[in-house]
């Protein structure tokens, strides 16, 4: 006899009284509201309504804790995905209609089944945020990824992921990750969190990528993936938000190979800003970042190791944009922002202990554009200079866009495809 049957049963019966308790209390709400329309002179007072809904909050929770005992209890991204496989189609809707929050950011679940959960959990979200009013910016944000969903996309769009942990979650793909043969995810970096800017030109990076990238190969999928807190203003100058935001950017990965069709797919790791410091860190993880094969960082202020050796794959595949006019890729070291406090934070190599003999620290290591690190610089535009043109950040908002920095965009595409004809560009 299968010793995981009569549990495995124990949960289904479980499942089973708490769907029909909620439909008995469904049922129970309903007659309540009918007999307060026929009873002239009574109205639904918000009172009511406001009753109604924390008796259905109660029986969601009761039945999510029914659900929950049934799911692996800190599961490895290979072991949820042995459990979904292992539920029957009965169960998997349960999950799915009754209670999509708990699926739809379980890594080692198939995309499409996460895709599903989170378009049911989107609304609920929504209509949350505009319930309490708690956070406007996040509800923006939430409507702009609502609005993409409905809208027709050059490449078809996954939600793999949404939530209001935080500054906000969101990992969203273009292309489905778990039959693309090239599957890319990208961390964005300082100041990004679920907000209409999220919704609208970190979104658009991602499928700017994947437009790019089908060019040299159809199969391919590229993510955006907001699954930490990345810093917002002042906290920018520590590791501790890539030191928290590694182990869960390793461990989407890790699902992201275990449901993926092919035996070996072609994945890339992407650190944008801040974002590269958090890559970085995932790569320095015992095993490194799960069955990545290419390492893209642009507009880095460092990754946390000093040779591009130190990211768990071989330097040959660690590729570098740095715009000459970007000035996060100048960024002084604690020291040599001390020495020249000028308003405006630039590297200023400093002779001496202040400062390391070649003058390529930058504010978190080596700078990834320096020959010593080791990776290949490939060529970007320089986009525009922050005092002569009058646009400080400029230059550090445009690798990923065709529109602005083509040869940069179209460098990057050609990475995430396995293409790797790139053009590059010498050292600093």
């Amino acid at each position: 006899m299968n010793p995981h049957a009569g549990k495995a049963q124990d949960i289904a019966d479980r499942i089973a009284r708490a769907v029909r308790s909620a439909a008995a209390v469904d049922a129970r709400c309903t007659e309540a509201l009918n007999g307060l329309k026929a009873a002239k002179g009574l109205e639904v007072t918000d009172a009511t309504l406001e009753d109604m809904r924390r008796d259905t909050a109660d029986v969601h929770a009761a039945t999510v804790r029914h659900l929950v005992a049934g799911m692996p209890q800190n599961g490895s991204p290979a072991e949820n995905k042995a459990w979904w496989e292992g539920l029957d189609e009965e169960q998997r809707r349960e999950y799915l209609d009754v209670a999509p929050e708990l699926i739809g950011m379980l890594d080692g679940i198939p995309a499409i089944a996460r895709d599903e959960a989170n378009r049911h959990y989107l609304p609920v979200l929504i209509a949350e945020l505009e319930r309490t009013g708690n956070d406007p910016a996040m509800l923006e944000g939430l409507r702009k990824i609502d609005d993409r969903l409905r809208e027709p996309s050059k490449v078809p769009m996954f939600l793999l992921g949404v939530g209001d942990e935080g500054n906000g979650r969101a990992i969203i793909s273009f292309g489905n990750p778990d039959t693309a043969r090239n599957v890319s995810a990208y961390v964005p970096g300082l100041g990004t969190k679920l907000d209409a800017e999220f919704g609208g030109g970190t979104v658009k990076r991602a499928l700017d990528t994947a437009i790019g990238a089908q060019r040299y190969d159809k199969s391919t999928a590229s993510i955006v993936w907001l699954g930490y807190d990345a810093p917002q203003n002042i906290d920018v100058m520590s590791t501790a938000d890539a030191d928290k935001g590694a182990p869960a950017y390793n461990r989407f990965m890790a699902g992201l190979v275990a449901t993926n069709q092919h035996d070996d797919p072609h994945v890339t790791a992407i650190g944008h800003s801040y974002g590269s410091l958090t890559v970085g860190t995932a790569a320095k993880q015992s095993g490194g970042i799960p069955g990545v094969d290419d390492i893209v960082l642009v507009g880095s202020p460092g990754v946390g190791v000093d040779r591009a050796a130190d990211l768990g794959v071989p330097p040959q595949r660690v590729y570098v944009g740095a715009a000459d006019n970007d000035i996060v890729t100048k960024l002084p070291t604690v020291p040599e922002a001390l020495m020249h406090a000028t308003g405006v934070a630039v590297r200023l190599p400093v002779p001496g202990f202040l400062s390391d003999p070649g003058g390529d620290d930058i504010y978190f290591g080596k700078d990834p554009a320096g020959k010593a690190f080791g990776a290949q610089r490939f060529a970007v535009d320089d986009g525009p200079h922050p005092v002569l043109d009058g646009e400080p950040i400029a230059a550090h908002s445009q690798y990923f866009t065709p529109e602005t920095d083509r040869v940069s965009a179209d460098n990057i595409a050609r990475v995430v495809a396995g293409e790797y004809g790139i053009t590059t560009e010498g050292h600093r």
